[in-house]
């Protein structure tokens, strides 16, 4: 069964939204100036925020009196559950991860048509690149990038604007999402990467903590299960678990040598994050929720 909606990991505002609202703020200042472009291209890396400015967007050019950000009602939410019916997402297909030309045709047909509810139509299309995007496809979608109807928004997503086809560049307004360094930047903040920083220093032990959990890291990325699940136990007493892990990620992040790792360390990051706040709300199981965690992030790198 083919993917037409993202999942809620990727749409959490209390994982990516302090990220990504300044660029829908910038949004929202074109569409009241009445400068609202046809077509908006958001650059940022792929499932660290980028899925959640998209929805959100479609949400303030959809929704009537939406004036600011994170709006709450009825279309809002169905918005957000993939429900509205002037909102539609294309996602890439199959294992090559490709936009089919079936998929751009439905677009170019479905264009015309007016809107069911408000004052617009809004097509998101989640990699726009030219690797996922095939000649034919790509020629049929210019088609109607260079004539669209006054009433549709494209909000097309792209990790890397010079992998994007020049033809469809030159038609989109760019809005850029923070890229990895900025990100990795906000959870130390979160993270109070400074004090534990200060507390690695100290010879007490902590010095060991942090190899410990970069080498389990590491070890993860190589597939080995063992190093992760021992991380929880071998935490000393009083260090905050969540957040000494996630700011080890984050340390790791900022270091990475490829960008592709770098993501995944701050992906790692923003979880054990979001889970700690879950965790400490519903007074889960410590141990056990950041072995589920990190088994995740495991499971998921490169997927």
């Amino acid at each position: 069964m083919q993917a037409t909606w993202w999942d809620a990991e990727l749409l959490d505002r209390e994982r990516w939204g302090a990220l990504v609202e300044p660029a829908l703020e910038r949004l929202l200042k074109a569409r009241d100036r009445d400068r609202l472009p046809h077509a908006v291209l958001l650059v940022g890396p792929a499932g660290l925020g980028r899925e959640l400015a998209a929805v959100e967007a479609a949400v303030l050019l959809t929704c009537e009196g939406m004036s600011a950000p994170w709006g709450s009602g009825g279309c809002a939410d169905r918005v957000r559950e993939g429900l509205h019916p002037d909102v539609m997402a294309v996602l890439p297909r199959g294992a090559k991860q490709i936009i089919t030309i079936a998929q751009i045709r439905e677009i170019v047909e479905s264009a015309p048509s007016r809107p069911y509810e408000g004052e617009r139509r809004v097509w998101i299309v989640d990699g726009i690149e030219a690797g996922h995007l095939g000649p034919e496809a790509a020629n049929a979608f210019l088609k109607v990038l260079e004539e669209p109807p006054a009433h549709v928004v494209f909000i097309l997503l792209a990790a890397n604007p010079m992998a994007v086809l020049p033809t469809i560049l030159s038609r989109c307004q760019q809005l850029s999402l923070p890229g990895n360094l900025a990100i990795t930047h906000s959870f130390a903040d979160d993270t109070a990467l400074p004090e534990l920083g200060l507390a690695f220093s100290a010879e007490d032990g902590s010095r060991e903590t942090v190899e410990m959990i970069r080498y389990a890291l590491e070890a993860g990325f190589g597939g080995d299960t063992r190093q992760l699940l021992r991380v929880p136990y071998a935490l000393p007493d009083g260090a905050p678990p969540f957040a000494t892990v996630a700011a080890v990620a984050v340390s790791m992040a900022a270091e990475a040598e490829s960008e592709a790792a770098g993501e995944e360390l701050s992906r790692l990051a923003a979880d054990l994050l979001a889970v700690e706040r879950r965790t400490r709300a519903l007074n889960l199981n410590v141990k056990g929720q950041m072995v589920s965690s990190l088994l995740r992030w495991q499971r998921e790198l490169g997927a």
